[in-house]
């Protein structure tokens, strides 16, 4: 069941919901979300979450509200894997998540907030 909700959701092409971004700032994001930042150890998103629609477990950044994705990003180590004894499959963003600062978290969410 869960394999077929991830490939439904996956399948979903909603138009975002789009909020003001300065151009620069998308541009930005795009770079890390398809590049990553080398000298900080960020690999590029697009590696896990291919193109922002989601891949397996990886679940779908396309589209998502700017506010919900700088607070996940910025908020990390708060909302995720809290039990060391049974960690989940978020782990692997900590130390990402830990590696951007707040100007590239926006840009991020600047750019997946107008990935269709």
């Amino acid at each position: 069941m869960l394999d077929a909700l991830t490939e439904s959701f996956q399948n979903l092409n909603p138009k975002p919901l789009t909020t003001p971004a300065a151009e620069d700032l998308i541009a930005a994001g795009k770079k890390v979300y398809d590049g990553g930042i080398a000298n900080s150890d960020v690999p590029p998103c697009a590696g896990c979450h291919g193109p922002a629609k989601g891949n397996g477990q990886f679940p779908r950044l396309a589209g998502q509200l700017n506010g919900y994705i700088v607070d996940k990003l910025t908020d990390w180590a708060k909302e995720r894997g809290q039990n060391p004894a049974n960690p989940d499959a978020s782990a692997i963003m900590a130390p990402i998540a830990h590696s951007l600062n707040q100007q590239q978290i926006k840009a991020v969410a600047a750019y997946l907030n107008h990935v269709e």
